[in-house]
């Protein structure tokens, strides 16, 4: 199989066996689904990340961002539209795989409400989205020595929820 491992954040690895298990799942479920497909943790803590799945699970968040300047870095190949991504708990546990729907670049600066409004709820509000980013990112792109900045490319992922094993 396939795949491609890239984690956002979160301590802990997922475990091959148990992503192949929930894949498998969904592959029974959804039927023919590419073998391709990308693994990700989201959140920058346990308590984050629930509440994100939380929100991904009831489809109230739908869609992410990420940093060409990091993907780029780490040699990650392009997430493009039809991409299957797994998100996985702070613990590395898989709890739900994502279609990428659409994608468009955006400059860090030039984001509004019409991106921010795919987040979850309490972050849809650029006054809240910006200042969180940026703190979130800076740390992220200090290893890179790099920081937010108003030209700064962000790839805007939209998603559709296709599968979540009842827990």
């Amino acid at each position: 199989m396939q795949r491609s491992i890239r984690i956002r954040s979160g301590p802990k690895m997922p475990d091959n066996e148990k992503l192949d298990i929930f894949y498998n799942n969904a592959k029974k479920i959804l039927g023919n689904i590419p073998e391709y497909h990308e693994v990700r943790s989201i959140g920058i803590d346990r308590e984050s990340t629930v509440q994100i799945l939380d929100f991904i699970l009831s489809k109230e968040k739908v869609g992410t961002f990420s940093l060409p300047w990091i993907s780029n870095a780490e040699g990650y190949s392009e997430t493009l539209p039809g991409t299957n991504i797994i998100l996985t708990a702070y613990d590395g546990v898989p709890k739900a795989l994502v279609r990428i729907t659409d994608i468009k670049q955006v400059d860090f600066g030039a984001i509004s409400y019409e991106e921010t409004k795919i987040d979850g709820p309490p972050v849809r509000d650029l006054e809240v989205w910006k200042p969180l980013h940026t703190q979130y990112w800076n740390k992220l792109l200090s290893s890179y020595g790099k920081e937010c900045s108003e030209k700064m490319p962000v790839i805007v992922e939209y998603f559709d929820l296709v599968y979540h094993e009842i827990n």
